[in-house]
């Protein structure tokens, strides 16, 4: 098993980690390639410019790579 931090990670903590890595790849694309990100908020479907997009985690805290 994975260890981290002297604990062994769950599959949650995996999941969560693997999406915020794709999660951080959509949004360096999306500015390199200055295409919209498409995201669900508010109960509609939104585009957000790429140069405006931020990376946040699933636990909803700043990623230091955006």
């Amino acid at each position: 098993m994975h260890r981290q931090n002297g604990k062994t990670s769950s599959l949650s903590d995996k999941a969560e980690a693997a999406f915020d890595q794709a999660a951080q790849e959509v949004v360096r694309r999306a500015k390199q390639s200055g295409t919209p990100i498409v995201v669900w908020k508010d109960g509609h479907i939104a585009e957000i410019p790429g140069e405006q997009a931020e990376i946040v985690t699933v636990k909803g805290k700043p990623n230091a790579a955006s």
